[in-house]
């Protein structure tokens, strides 16, 4: 009975060892899921050791344990009121895209824990936005909007650095002002409207008054030029008048006879003259002339 006893308790005795070592076996390794960094924990101690993605065996067992960290890329949107230089009131929705340093984990661990998000990074976001707008006077934060993330990124990135803690990209999903502002804004662009109809009006009639001087300055031109197309040919006719008179007293001072000539034509239409060259001996009858009469 007691040789039963005994080898049972070997058997339980063994048994346990059995489950022991297993247990130790199964404690002493971790696998790193892929994106993931494993910070080793050794009795509450951050070691400064981090693991990588795959298989690790963590000797002692129970003693130390590695705890996953992600540091893919992750994106966080952030809400933030702020107020410009002039004190105008704008709210401001940040999305932020960020991920870890993969070899600095370990501090980021041991410093701020798993919860780095609402203690580090949305406080210095809004902090970011509300120091970067209060640069810049309401009516420039939308003109100058890519000047405005640019500054809000590069302040980000090095509060962020301090803890390990990368900066990959920033964006400004909304810019919003307030009801007064925009009512503001309202009643410059009608009066903008007003004043460019205003404008456009002016310069119509500005444009009409053009049209009518330069018609009348066209139609002064071409009344001149009729004059002046006038005067030229009386002028030329009166040259031409000129030219023709002196070619026939040319005429008449060179043939005495035609003076003559031109006298008797200029005679009765009844009376019947016929011109003789001087110095000619020629008689005629009285009848020959008496003719020269009917």
């Amino acid at each position: 009975m007691e040789k039963r006893t005994v080898s049972t308790m070997r058997i339980l005795g063994l048994g346990l060892v059995v489950v022991l070592v297993l247990v130790v076996i199964f404690s002493s390794y971790t696998i790193i899921a892929p994106g993931h960094r494993g910070v080793v924990v050794m009795l509450g101690r951050v070691e400064q050791s981090v693991l990588g993605e795959g298989f690790h065996l963590i000797v002692p067992p129970l003693v130390r344990q590695a705890v996953p960290v992600d540091v893919r890329t992750k994106k966080l949107e952030v809400y933030a009121e702020a107020a410009s230089s002039d004190l105008q009131l704008i709210n401001v929705t940040g999305v932020l895209n960020y991920h870890l340093n993969p070899q600095s984990v370990n501090n980021l661990y041991q410093e701020v824990g798993l919860d780095y998000e609402a203690i580090i990074i949305v406080p210095a976001l809004q902090e970011a936005i509300k120091a970067a707008t209060a640069q810049f006077r309401i009516e420039r934060i939308l003109v100058e909007r890519e000047v405005l993330k640019s500054v809000i990124q590069e302040n980000l990135t090095r509060r962020l650095a301090v803890n390990d803690i990368v900066v990959d990209q920033l964006s400004l999903s909304n810019i919003e002002f307030s009801e007064e502002f925009n009512h503001a804004i309202e009643r410059k662009q009608v009066a903008e409207q007003a004043a460019l109809q205003k404008q456009y009006e002016l310069q119509a009639a500005q444009k009409e008054v053009e049209i009518t001087l330069a018609r009348a300055e066209g139609e002064k031109k071409a009344a001149i030029i009729a004059a002046e197309g006038r005067a030229e040919s009386r002028r030329i006719e009166a040259e031409a008048e000129a030219g023709a008179l002196e070619l026939i007293a040319e005429q008449l001072r060179g043939n005495p006879d035609l003076v003559k000539y031109e006298w008797a034509t200029r005679l009765s239409p009844t009376i019947r003259t016929v011109l003789l060259p001087a110095g000619q001996d020629i008689i005629l009858s009285g009848d020959t002339l008496m003719g020269s009469g009917e």
